[in-house]
């Protein structure tokens, strides 16, 4: 048996902006974020890699991915953006960067907080500059069918939208037993008929978005708010409505509008909110002189520290699977990850149903793409679990699993021997990607019961 020091040295050894849009080109620009010579930063490549895969290569909401999910992308093409913070509806470049910042919670949506400030901004440049560019397309094509022809630097003028001045909020106020009797008012009178008396907005099933697909209210319980459960947040849904969306904007006198915000605010279960949102994490595995098991039950876990990690689903369903808890430990020549998972309908397959399945992906990027097509394309190693068979695809030898269903919650852990090929998990000094998928078999076909993280960070045992 090697050693942990000589298993961890293995592992070492074997493991104008506008205009430039507009005209087709890349949208680059310095990264204000370097200190020493600047680095390009361009939109073009970054929007190719990191947002065609669900928005499409002209903005359209038509990407590869897009089929499989509910909501589903936004169409640039529209020129509505659902979180805005001005009087217009048109969002400012700091509305687009918190989207691209933050993700959307309720859609698949993820945060990109791991570019830098920089990528950023030069995706808020590209995204500007293509709705743009599409709006003019449909100008000069409607002007075309119209018999009046229109030339691309009118049509460029036609489509240009500038921000309109930001929506006043007033100053915060404590919430008292008297606020959030008016703000129940206001509610039962403006908001009940869509997202219920009781705030869970599951009863209108005749909702259309300004392209005619279904939606829903928000559930205001569960913490699920596109644009967040900040007060602030909440207070501009009001006032700018969700361009795009049935959410009206309502000009409230701003005692009213606080006193709605309150109650609103006193609807959303603590803490509902942070155990949703996605946040890029750092794992590095637990130390232990024992030797691990494959065995979920096992006493060797109980020493080990667990997080929460939050999950999207590629469809908003009731049998979402919110998230789980991860364990992850190393002793002489394992790496033993342990997934803890909340699920009432264990499954293994059958008639209108799936299999309940686990996945561990591992990649040698830093950044690999979050969705399709590169969320496959750029995994080195996939760890793969069914219920109704607990195989896994990689090679036979290499991997231990066992999983258990006890009491209303799935446990499962990987075992992996890092004496055999450990360069195929992609690890390096630096570490590797990992990203996890669960699938609630009883939400039918398997796109509509998939839930994936976003690509966290696999470091070395401290």
């Amino acid at each position: 048996m090697t050693t942990l020091s000589t298993q961890r040295l293995a592992l070492r050894t074997g493991l104008g902006l506008v205009a430039l849009v507009l005209a087709g080109g890349a949208a680059c620009t310095s990264s204000p974020t370097q200190t020493s010579a600047p680095r390009r930063v361009c939109g073009r490549m970054l929007y190719e890699r990191h947002c065609t895969s669900c928005h499409g290569s002209a903005g359209l909401g038509d990407g590869p991915g897009a089929g499989v999910l509910e909501p589903k992308p936004r169409d640039f093409s529209k020129g509505t953006f659902r979180l805005v913070s001005t009087e217009n509806g048109v969002p400012t470049d700091d509305d687009l960067y918190q989207v691209i910042t933050r993700g959307i919670l309720g859609s698949a949506m993820p945060p990109h907080d791991h570019l830098s400030h920089g990528e950023r901004l030069a995706l808020v440049t590209y995204v500007r500059g293509l709705t743009r560019s599409r709006r003019a397309d449909i100008a000069q094509a409607q002007a075309a069918d119209e018999g009046s022809p229109m030339t691309r630097e009118a049509a460029l003028e036609a489509a240009f939208e500038l921000p309109g001045p930001p929506v006043e909020l007033p100053a915060a106020v404590a919430p008292s037993a008297e606020l959030l009797a008016q703000g129940r008012q206001l509610y039962v009178n403006s908001c009940a008929s869509c997202h219920d008396l009781d705030g869970t907005g599951g009863l209108r099933h005749d909702m259309v978005d300004d392209k005619g697909r279904p939606v829903f209210a928000r559930d205001f319980t569960a913490g699920i708010l596109k644009g967040g459960s900040d007060p602030a947040e909440i207070h501009r849904r009001i006032r700018c409505g969700m361009p795009g969306s049935p959410m009206p904007a309502y000009d409230l006198p701003d005692d009213d509008a606080l006193a709605l915000n309150a109650y609103v605010t006193s609807l959303i279960r603590p803490q509902a909110q942070s155990r949703l949102t996605q946040v890029h994490m750092a794992f590095a595995p637990t130390e232990t002189d024992d030797v691990l098991s494959a065995d979920p039950a096992s006493s060797v876990w109980d020493t080990v520290d667990a997080r929460w990690v939050a999950m999207a689903p590629l469809q908003w369903t009731d049998h979402r699977v919110p998230g789980f808890l991860v364990q992850m430990a190393r002793d002489d020549v394992s790496l033993g990850i342990r997934l803890t998972w909340e699920d009432s309908t264990p499954h293994s397959g059958g008639q209108n149903i799936s299999s309940d399945t686990a996945a561990i992906r591992l990649s040698a990027l830093n950044i690999p793409q979050f969705f399709c097509p590169g969320r496959t394309d750029e995994t080195q190693e996939a760890w793969e679990w069914n219920a109704e068979s607990g195989t896994s695809s990689i090679i036979q030898g290499q991997m231990a699993m066992q999983g258990r269903h006890h009491r209303g919650f799935y446990e499962l852990v990987f075992l992996r021997d890092l004496s055999r090929l450990p360069e195929r998990m992609g690890m390096s000094p630096q570490g590797a990607s990992v990203t996890f998928e669960i699938r609630n078999g009883v939400a039918g076909v398997p796109d509509r019961s998939q839930n994936i993280t976003v690509w966290h960070r696999l470091e070395e045992a401290p």
